[in-house]
């Protein structure tokens, strides 16, 4: 698993789980069985991620022979599918990053009740097992939630469709309404996931600043400059100062 994969699936096997009044075994259950009817009918795959329990649950129809999945059912040991993403170019789980922080940052803020009814969309290309690129469309809700709103289920489903002059997908969507969620609104996320003192961190990193140089130009201690560098790497879930720096970029918070 790449290094800012293996920090975002921090982000959600620690989140603060409990138990559901009336348990949580006949939910998994019932959903487990929605992700296998959806791989059995559209050949796709369908990858069901427990987050309390870190565990994925990997379906798959005829498409999945062509990235190697010789099992229709496949129980992995992550709730993340390392499985899937190997097949993935580095550039393109960058970007599926940035979206999927944007979707969590989305989906915190939204009434439990309502966060099912959206949609993370992004194309991707799997490459297959004889090196042929294929394009997918890649669809991720989070289906079941606790009631402190802690994300438990999550549902990712994969498909092949027909690229439209190498049109790049990156949507977040409402299927209740048919919006899609527009920039103005991602901007606002975005501006929630660092504080201000923490975008003037990075920003300083961003020039090649060390962290006495930081410290001096801020008027902080070195110490409070490395606890800001170590929130800033747990904030945009990434494991380095590069790839913070990186996706600090993308996400237009760099000053």
């Amino acid at each position: 698993m790449y290094a800012q994969e293996q920090k975002l699936k921090k982000l959600f096997t620690e989140q603060d789980f409990c138990e559901l009044e009336n348990g949580n075994s006949g939910i998994l259950t019932q959903r487990k069985l929605l992700a296998q009817s959806f791989a059995e009918t559209g050949n796709g795959i369908a990858v069901l991620s427990d987050y309390q329990k870190d565990i994925s649950y990997i379906y798959s129809g005829a498409f999945g022979n062509k990235i190697g999945l010789e099992n229709n059912s496949i129980k992995e040991s992550s709730a993340f599918e390392e499985i899937i993403f190997k097949h993935v170019p580095h550039e393109e789980l960058i970007e599926r990053h940035i979206l999927e922080l944007r979707f969590f940052q989305l989906q915190k803020s939204l009434p439990i009740s309502e966060q099912p009814y959206y949609c993370m969309l992004n194309s991707l290309h799997f490459k297959t097992t004889n090196q042929e690129n294929i394009p997918i469309l890649h669809q991720s809700y989070y289906l079941e939630s606790f009631p402190n709103g802690s994300i438990w289920l999550a549902l990712c489903l994969y498909t092949p469709f027909v690229e439209n002059n190498k049109h790049i997908i990156r949507e977040i969507i409402n299927n209740k309404t048919g919006e899609t969620v527009l920039s103005d609104k991602y901007k606002q996320l975005d501006k929630t996931i660092l504080s201000v003192r923490e975008k003037d961190v990075i920003s300083l990193l961003a020039k090649g600043q060390s962290s006495k140089q930081i410290a001096d130009i801020l008027n902080i201690s070195v110490n409070t400059v490395y606890r800001h560098r170590q929130n800033i790497l747990a904030a945009l879930q990434v494991s380095n100062t590069a790839a913070a720096v990186e996706i600090a970029v993308r996400l237009n918070l760099i000053h």
